[in-house]
């Protein structure tokens, strides 16, 4: 072993078996509780001796009872075999580090507790140091369901392409996914690569141009162009591929990370009911009215909802290719599952000139589905009403529900309503019933969370999981519930 300031690194357990022999045990034990949670004095037969905790929190497992009793007894049952280690490792100068055991309670969640031992020649008793990690538990609680709900996420994301995936594929038109600016192909099908390469090799990367005959690929470039402005299909039809072959075009807009791509849906011409079934579109028109360059997503509409203007980063929360296929629609149409919640946001715009906070979900072109924040202002002067929707993370601040019994309760809830919509108000009521249920159990059982989880019909799990939600880990009958 390397020396340490001239001395070898052992010399510090002489030290230590110096200073054992030297000091009275509770000298010892409140010595050592300055850096560790859980002190014990365990003798030969493994009996604890003396018990010293760091906190008064850890008395409530029963730590401070302990004494006198084989400290294999107060351990779960899998956590044995590492006493039974540690205690007979323990005979040697050298400290016996890293067994991770739980102390078994009732009422409350098994207690986790790294220990250490050490024990000296002529010292009677093992000197257990003990560090408890609750906090790490649950953080790794936390971190094991995050994980679970991201590999849930990922599941259906891969779930969600797999089926589009094979769509796209087994689909007998051939569709062409375009990059609009550089006019090369993103993606294409295998009917696309069947009708536009003689070889049927891979089309990505390739420029669209190239795949159609050379007096035609003006006329293909400024339907492209026209189609990435327009709130409408591009048809063509008897432009040419480079084939020879003679096909029919519908050239769509969408948007992608902030870029308007198109996507070609290409038929030979001679199938005139494909030819029909495509243009079944019907033109939108729409005045242009241009909004400033805000930080947020943002729409303009009239009194009664019909959208007059929008800027692009509403564009990209919709997932709208143009600014056109916005225009002359009703802002109730990205709020389909939430109809009433801009029913009663315009009703209340009637009443206040201006509202924030206001939050709703959106659905988006692709039937996607957000929380989303909205501030709403009434322009008396042209009766227009300007929108910002800031898109909220999942799993956002919480309500503040009044709880039931103070005299503010009702009006509490009267505030609240119009401004959240009703199920998110039944949602967070029945929580915080929930919780009084909790609390009366937990009183009617002088805190015996076994009996507690009986008279409530819950297994233990289950009611320490939401012992947890609810922040009562630490309940105590009579303990104020105001907090």
């Amino acid at each position: 072993m390397k020396p340490l300031n001239g001395h070898k690194g052992t010399d510090g357990f002489a030290v230590t078996d110096s200073l054992l022999k030297t000091l009275d045990l509770d000298s010892i034990g409140s010595l050592v509780t300055l850096g560790a949670d859980v002190v014990m004095l365990v003798d030969h037969a493994a009996i604890v001796s003396q018990v010293y905790l760091a906190g008064n929190d850890l008395a409530d497992y029963g730590l401070s009872k302990i004494v006198g009793k084989r400290l294999q007894d107060c351990v779960t049952i899998e956590s044995v075999p590492k006493i039974d280690s540690m205690l007979s490792a323990g005979n040697s100068h050298h400290p016996v580090r890293g067994y991770q055991v739980n102390h078994k309670c009732s009422g409350k969640p098994d207690l986790p507790v790294v220990y250490s031992a050490y024990s000296a020649k002529d010292f009677p008793y093992t000197l257990v140091v003990g560090r408890e990690l609750r906090q790490q538990m649950i953080d790794q609680q936390r971190l094991v369901q995050t994980q679970m709900e991201l590999e849930a996420d990922y599941r259906e994301l891969k779930e969600a392409e797999t089926r589009y995936r094979t769509a796209f594929k087994v689909a007998t038109v051939a569709y062409v996914m375009l990059d609009g600016e550089r006019r090369t192909i993103l993606d294409a099908n295998p009917a696309a690569s069947t009708l536009l390469s003689s070889t049927n090799s891979p089309l990505s990367g390739k420029s669209i141009r190239d795949l159609f005959g050379k007096h035609d690929r003006d006329r293909l470039g400024d339907a492209i162009s026209e189609a990435r402005h327009s709130a409408n299909p591009v048809h063509l039809d008897g432009i040419t591929i480079g084939k020879g072959d003679p096909v029919s075009l519908t050239i769509r807009s969408y948007r992608e990370n902030g870029i308007t791509n198109v996507l070609l849906a290409i038929w030979p011409s001679e199938q005139d009911q494909e030819s029909k079934r495509q243009r079944t579109e019907k033109p939108v028109g729409g005045a242009v009215v241009e909004l400033a360059d805000l930080p947020e997503a943002v729409v303009q509409t009239d009194a009664e909802g019909v959208v007059v203007a929008a800027n692009t980063l509403f564009l990209d929360l919709i997932h709208a290719p143009s600014l056109t296929q916005v225009l002359g629609r009703n802002i109730g149409s990205w709020f389909t599952s939430a109809a009433i919640d801009i029913r009663v946001l315009y009703a209340r715009l009637l009443d206040e000139p201006s509202i924030r906070g206001f939050t709703s979900t959106l659905t988006d072109n692709l039937s996607g589905e957000s929380a989303v924040s909205i501030s709403a202002r009434l322009n008396a002067a042209n009766n227009t009403i300007q929108l910002i929707v800031v898109p909220q993370p999942s799993g956002s601040e919480r309500l503040t529900i009044p709880s039931p019994g103070v005299p503010e309760q009702a009006e509490g809830f009267s505030a609240l309503v119009g401004k959240v919509p009703l199920k998110d108000l039944i949602r967070e009521s029945l929580d915080v019933i929930e919780k009084i249920c909790i609390e009366a159990a937990l009183d009617q059982t002088s805190n015996n969370r076994a009996y507690a989880a009986e008279i409530l019909g819950l297994s233990r799990q289950s009611l320490y999981i939401k012992l947890r939600r609810h922040g009562l880990e630490d309940y105590r009958p009579g303990s104020d519930r105001s907090n």
